[in-house]
C-alpha cells in the first residue's frame, strides 16, 4: 500500500501516513543520492552562496549544503521553523491554512526526528541546522539583494509555482552572472507526475486502484495535497530560454514502460512515449544578463 484506503483526501492522507512511517528511511536515502548527483555536477560547495527554492517543511537540502560548507538560504511560501510550537503552528495556519498547519504538525510529531537521524545516517556527517537561514516569500519575489548567489537548487518544487515568468526573472536578478541553476523538476506527464501517493513506486508496486496516468486521462483520483502548474518538459524549455542560456538538461530516470499499452498511448495521442515515461528533469542553466546589466559579478 501506498494505494488509498478510504475514497478522496481522507483515503489520500491516510495513505501518506502509512506510507511516510514505513519508508521515512528510503526518502533520506533518496535525497541524499539527490545531492550527491548535485555535488557531481556541481563540485565542491564550499563557500558558495546557495539560493534552494522551495526548501520545504524539512529543508533537506538546505540543511546538506550548508553542512558541507555552502552557505545557505533556503525560501518556501509556507512559515518554515525548526522545532515544534503552537505559535509555529498558528503562523501556518494564518499564512496558509488550517491543512497546511495540521500537516506540518504531523509531519513534526511522528517523522521529522527520526527522519533527521536518517538522514545525517546516510550523510555521514552531522547536520548543521544551525547555519541554514530559511524565511517565507511570496513565490514570485526573492528577498535578496542583486547578484547574490552563486548557485541556486531545488528539488521538486518548480511543477508547483504558479507565476513561472516571474520567478525565472527573479531568479535572474539574484543570481551571479556566472552562476547556475540546479533544478530538478518532476514532470507532470509522468505516471507519477500527479503526485498521487500511489504511484511513488510505479514499477515495484503499481496502483492496483488509481489507474496509470489517471491525472492525464479520466482524473478519478485528483486527490493531490498540493497544486500544480500542469507545464510540460517544452514548457519550461520555452521558459528557462527566455532568460537563461541552458547548458544542460538531464532526464531523470524511467517509470512506468509495462504499464503503457498501446490503449494508452493512443487515448494520450498528445503525449509522447518520452513524455509519458521520463519521471523529472534537471536543469542546469546559466542567467542571461539582463538588459542594461553588466556581467561584473557583485
Amino acid at each position: 500500500m501506498p494505494d488509498p484506503i478510504l475514497p478522496g483526501r481522507p483515503g489520500l492522507y491516510l495513505s501518506m501516513l502509512q506510507y511516510g512511517l514505513l519508508h521515512y528511511r528510503e526518502f533520506a536515502a533518496e535525497h541524499v543520492e539527490f545531492y550527491r548527483q548535485l555535488k557531481r555536477r556541481i563540485g565542491d560547495v564550499r563557500g558558495l552562496r546557495v539560493l534552494d527554492i522551495g526548501c520545504g517543511k524539512s529543508y533537506w537540502l538546505s540543511l546538506l549544503l550548508a553542512s558541507d560548507g555552502a552557505i545557505v538560504s533556503g525560501v518556501d511560501t509556507e512559515e518554515v521553523m525548526p522545532g515544534r510550537s503552537l505559535g509555529k503552528y498558528r503562523r501556518i495556519w494564518n499564512a496558509n491554512g488550517i491543512e497546511r498547519a495540521l500537516r506540518t504538525a504531523t509531519w513534526d510529531v511522528l517523522f521529522a526526528r527520526p527522519y533527521l537521524r536518517a538522514l545525517e545516517r546516510e550523510f555521514g556527517q552531522p547536520l548543521r541546522h544551525d547555519l541554514v537561514e530559511v524565511m517565507r516569500y511570496d513565490g514570485v519575489n526573492l528577498p535578496f539583494p542583486d547578484h547574490s548567489f552563486d548557485l541556486v537548487v531545488s528539488h521538486e518544487v518548480f511543477e508547483h509555482v504558479s507565476d513561472m515568468s516571474a520567478l525565472l526573472s527573479s531568479l535572474t536578478r539574484v543570481m551571479k552572472p556566472q552562476a547556475h541553476t540546479y533544478i530538478y523538476v518532476h514532470s507532470w506527464t509522468a505516471i507519477s507526475g500527479g503526485h498521487h501517493i500511489a504511484w511513488k513506486h510505479a514499477d515495484s508496486k503499481p496502483s492496483r486502484v488509481v489507474a496509470p496516468w489517471d491525472h492525464l486521462r479520466a482524473g478519478r483520483h485528483q486527490h493531490v495535497p498540493s497544486w500544480l502548474n500542469r507545464l510540460r518538459a517544452d514548457d519550461y524549455r520555452r521558459l528557462f530560454n527566455e532568460r537563461f542560456d541552458i547548458e544542460d538538461w538531464i532526464d531523470g530516470s524511467e517509470e512506468g514502460r509495462a504499464l503503457l499499452t498501446p490503449e494508452i498511448q493512443a487515448e494520450l495521442r498528445n503525449y509522447s512515449p518520452h513524455e509519458l515515461l521520463t519521471k523529472g528533469f534537471t536543469i542546469i542553466a546559466r542567467p542571461r544578463p539582463r538588459t542594461g546589466q553588466g556581467t561584473t559579478t557583485a
